[in-house]
C-alpha cells in the first residue's frame, strides 16, 4: 500500500511541477537535437516552452545499471532552470532540475520492459553566448530516481542514469 501511495504522489508531483517552473533555459518554441551519450543512447531532443523544457532521449538502453543485454529505450522529463552560475563574460551555465520517466525494452528470448521514475540534475552550455552563429548547447545530467517496473515485475529499487550530449537548436 505504501508504494502505491508513493506512486501516486510522485506521479502528482510531475503533473504539478512545471506549473510551479521558475524559468526554462530554452526560448518559447524552440527546438534542440543532437546527440546523447549515456544511458538511452542516440538522440536527444528538447522542446522549449518558455517556462519549461521537455527533454528526451531515444537509443540504445546498454548502460542501464539495473539491466543487462542491448536493448531499445527512451525517456522524457520536464526541465527547468533552478540557478544560473555566472562565469563573468558572458559564460553562463544554467543548472537544471527537473522529473520525468525512462522506459526500456529488452528483446531475447523473452522481451522485457523496464519502467523508472526520474529526477535528473544537470549543467549546461550554450555556445551561442559568444557566438550567436553557433547555435550549440552541450549538457551533463545525472537522473536518480526509482525503478516502478524491472524485466516485466513490479519492483521499487534505486536507478541513476547520466547523459552526455550536445544540441543543436533551431
Amino acid at each position: 500500500m505504501k508504494k502505491k501511495i508513493a506512486l501516486v504522489a510522485l506521479i502528482f508531483a510531475m503533473l504539478v511541477t512545471p506549473a510551479f517552473a521558475i524559468g526554462g533555459v530554452s526560448d518559447d518554441n524552440s527546438f534542440g537535437i543532437g546527440l546523447n551519450l549515456g544511458n538511452n543512447t542516440g538522440v536527444g531532443m528538447r522542446f522549449g516552452f518558455g517556462d519549461f523544457d521537455v527533454l528526451a532521449n531515444v537509443g540504445l538502453a546498454a548502460f542501464s545499471l539495473n539491466s543487462s543485454g542491448l536493448g531499445l529505450g527512451g525517456d522524457a522529463a520536464f526541465s527547468w532552470n533552478f540557478y544560473t552560475i555566472d562565469g563573468g563574460r558572458a559564460l553562463e551555465f544554467p543548472l537544471t532540475v527537473g522529473a520525468g520517466v525512462s522506459s526500456s525494452f529488452f528483446f531475447g528470448e523473452k522481451t522485457t520492459v523496464n519502467l523508472s521514475v526520474l529526477f535528473p540534475v544537470g549543467i549546461e552550455y550554450n555556445f551561442d553566448q559568444l557566438d550567436p552563429d553557433v547555435p550549440i548547447t552541450v549538457y551533463f545530467r545525472l537522473a536518480p530516481g526509482f525503478t516502478v517496473l524491472k524485466a516485466n515485475n513490479p519492483d521499487v529499487s534505486f536507478e541513476m542514469s547520466a547523459y552526455l550530449g550536445a544540441l543543436w537548436n533551431f
